[in-house]
């Protein structure tokens, strides 16, 4: 069932073949529809499930859009290359008449996507039943609708309840909590504090914004180095810092930048608690088999009592960026069809292990929950962000990572790892700006 891609750069390869060539008389009177995606979300997916999948959505696009030749073409597997070049092609007029987008940074691109308000009228898609952070992405200032996202994640305390009764809700009982467990011989909190861009999502911002930290002010500029910004960032660090300290987390956690670290560490059976994301709940269930049963998850802590619960959300989106309202239709058909309609969204993020983007797939039969489902779901709706979309936060993830690391590692006190991550990314604005 698997199908193998034709890209177009192997399409000019083997430019003597009949359907290549285009001396195919049924071809010439088709028109092209052009599809970026990533491996991951294409008919040649490592999963075979995903592949198969994908592979009967795009057959039946062309069964029912017989006058449409999907030509699709595969990412760069580095995500940043890989949406730098798209965004290249869209600057350029080359972009592709419908591309996957990583959610968070649909901003970038929206001056080039195409509405999608009065075709989601038609289907009767409404914006409102998109998760409220995913609806605030692909909302543009004009209050259109530009892309639709298709599945989600999020980030929560994992624990195991036979050590933990009750989970910590402040940095306060993280420590202590931390500090009592390890007693027994339990390792007390795994996290990543390392590089890699699971750091900046899971330790460091939701502590951030918790205090109402933002890292870019409304012009995109970042913003985590004045004021109180700089403030709630120094305060995140110096209270990861504080943990490492009492030996509430270990210092070799300054090597671990994601996640999927985590795993390992659990399968070891002796770790008592640990942040992680949504995903990673199936992993650790087929991991442990029945002493799956003794985990929990809970919200991310809080530095103290009265700030606000916070997580962050990541996931994929889809836009469109066709000019000619035949192919946006064309488009929008296949896209609604595979992912974002109520049984192709619940089929699809149910292959992949991921969770919906919109609310009403949770209760759909099509959806085949997993672990903590209803958790994540709660998360997703109150407490989940995405990253901001301004194009300087890539360089201001790397400098918080490589800064934290610093702080964890010993390197560097909490303060000036802040200053320094500031400096780099602004190139050094005065003092006063602080």
């Amino acid at each position: 069932m698997k199908k193998t891609i034709i890209t177009g750069i192997t399409c000019l390869m083997l430019a003597g073949a009949a359907g290549c060539s285009g001396e195919d008389s049924s071809a010439k009177d088709q028109d092209t529809l052009t599809w970026l995606t990533t491996s991951g979300y294409s008919p040649d997916a490592p999963s075979e499930g995903t592949a198969d999948y994908i592979s009967e959505k795009v057959q039946k696009f062309e069964e029912t859009h017989p006058d449409m030749n999907m030509k699709i073409s595969l990412q760069s597997s580095n995500i940043d290359e890989a949406m730098a070049r798209l965004l290249e092609q869209a600057n350029t007029g080359r972009a592709p008449d419908m591309a996957a987008i990583d959610g968070y940074m649909l901003d970038r691109y929206m001056e080039y996507l195409q509405p999608l308000d009065e075709l989601m009228e038609e289907r009767g898609l409404e914006p409102n039943d998109f998760l409220p952070f995913a609806e605030e992405v692909i909302r543009g200032e004009d209050g259109q609708i530009y892309g639709l996202y298709m599945s989600t994640d999020t980030r929560m305390l994992y624990y195991n309840k036979e050590v933990i009764e009750e989970p910590p809700e402040t940095w306060e009982e993280v420590i202590e909590v931390s500090k009592e467990v390890q007693k027994e011989g339990y390792q007390g909190l795994v996290l990543p504090v390392g590089i890699g861009e699971g750091t900046t999502v899971t330790s460091i911002l939701p502590l951030f914004w918790s205090q109402g930290g933002e890292l870019v002010d409304e012009a995109g500029n970042p913003s985590f180095g004045k004021g109180k910004n700089r403030e709630a960032m120094i305060k995140t660090f110096d209270t990861l810092y504080r943990a490492r300290e009492e030996g509430a987390i270990s210092k070799r956690m300054a090597s671990s930048g994601q996640e999927n670290d985590a795993n390992g560490e659990v399968a070891a059976g002796n770790t008592a608690m640990f942040l992680g994301g949504s995903w990673q709940a199936a992993t650790i269930e087929e991991t442990l088999g029945d002493d799956f049963e003794n985990w929990e998850v809970a919200s991310l802590p809080m530095i103290e009592e009265g700030d606000e619960t916070a997580s962050s959300a990541g996931g994929w989106a889809w836009g469109i960026f066709a000019e000619d309202p035949e192919k946006q239709e064309a488009a929008f058909d296949f896209l609604m069809d595979s992912f974002i309609s109520e049984q192709g969204m619940g089929e699809f993020t149910s292959l992949q292990g991921s969770l919906p983007a919109r609310e009403s797939v949770y209760d759909s039969e099509y959806y085949d929950p997993g672990p903590f489902n209803d958790e994540f779901l709660e998360s997703l709706e109150t407490e989940a962000r995405a990253r901001p979309g301004a194009p300087s936060y890539n360089e201001i993830s790397v400098q918080l990572q490589t800064s934290i690391s610093q702080v964890i590692s010993g390197s560097k006190e909490p303060e000036q790892a802040v200053d320094d991550a500031w400096e780099i990314v602004t190139f050094g604005e005065s003092e006063d700006d602080k």
